[in-house]
């Protein structure tokens, strides 16, 4: 078997792979880092990760040597990533995002700096490929700071509409879940069409959710929560979780589009729901500041009246999970515990 020669650059210095495994007294993140390169230098069939929790309990999934592998390939041929090519690891490697990266890295013999996950990352400058979550990417704009990166690729997360522009040349967000092991289907900033990546294809179930098929992952018709349009079957537009639906009266309202409508014109809001006796369910807008509440009519005020949002609270801070996601499931308990913090809108 010819020498693997990925390089790992952590604390000043650069490692083989099978140096990194070896390095003893190191931060969890890095023996994070360590776990995922034990499995591409052994000869394990699967490997479990957990999955982020943001649809319900999180739960552990094993994913086969060969979607892993499958899903790295096609990543690399994607970006033109070769022997050589540079990138970053800004994500923990506990969760699917950062070890995939640490997978592509090893197997498509890049140069990988280790850089430690946090809120506001920093990135080397000259890189060619870096994945971070939507909320790194904000945070690293709002900081004042460039990303001097060829590739920045954005997933786990709506990225803020502001930001969701065609000014950022370089940037993409992928569509995947840990069931596919990472992303299979990529749009730019500024783009709301969603193209397939390698062989995967798409169709829609009876409920219009997406279904999944990827020979190069050993996937055949996976079905998913996400409600798109279908453009052909290998594109799409997609517009909401099917299990973030709030039914309210027969009429079924999504969520991710009225936080968009609101994040377009500067409020920071989100939509949950509260039970109904009459109607089942009612959505809540939760926003962070009373002074956003005159804007939050404005920005909604072209909804019809049966879909407008009644009710409103503030939150002092957003729950989230572990990963940066909203946790809605913790949202809706909050609201539901403290039905006093209900105001009409």
């Amino acid at each position: 078997m010819a020498e693997n020669k990925s390089l790992f650059l952590w604390n000043g210095r650069s490692y083989s792979a099978a140096e990194f495994v070896d390095l003893q007294g190191v931060p969890e993140y890095v023996v994070a880092v360590q776990s995922a390169l034990k499995f591409c230098i052994s000869q394990a069939t699967e490997w479990t990760l957990e999955t982020s929790g943001s649809t319900g309990s999180p739960k552990a999934i094993a994913l086969t040597r060969a979607m892993i592998y499958g899903s790295a390939r096609a990543t690399l041929d994607r970006f033109e990533l070769v022997p050589g090519s540079t990138a970053a690891l800004v994500l923990p490697a506990k969760y699917i995002g950062g070890f995939m990266m640490v997978v592509r890295a090893y197997i498509g013999q890049l140069t990988l700096h280790l850089c430690e996950p946090r809120a506001l990352p920093h990135v080397p400058e000259g890189l060619d490929f870096v994945p971070m979550t939507p909320a790194q990417f904000v945070a690293i704009q709002e900081a004042g700071k460039q990303l001097k990166v060829n590739t920045v690729l954005l997933g786990g997360s709506a990225l803020p509409a502001r930001y969701d522009t065609s000014s950022y040349p370089g940037v993409c967000i992928g569509y995947g879940m840990t069931e596919t092991a990472s992303h299979i289907a990529l749009r730019p900033l500024g783009s709301a069409v969603y193209t397939a990546v390698g062989a995967t294809e798409f169709s829609l179930n009876v409920d219009e959710c997406l279904c999944v098929s990827a020979p190069h992952l050993g996937i055949a018709q996976l079905q998913t929560q996400d409600r798109v349009r279908l453009l052909d079957k290998k594109r799409f537009h997609y517009e909401g979780r099917l299990d973030h639906v709030i039914n309210s009266g027969g009429i079924k309202l999504h969520p991710e589009k009225f936080e968009s409508v609101c994040d377009s014109h500067g409020i920071q809001a989100v939509m949950s729901s509260r039970e109904h006796e009459r109607y089942g369910q009612v959505p809540v807008m939760v926003l962070r500041a009373m002074d956003d509440v005159k804007g939050l009519k404005a920005a909604l005020c072209h909804w019809e009246g049966t879909a407008m949002p009644k009710e409103a609270c503030i939150v002092s801070e957003w729950p989230l999970l572990e990963n940066g996601k909203l946790d809605r499931l913790k949202l809706q308990s909050f609201i539901k515990s403290h039905p006093d913090h209900l105001f009409p809108l």
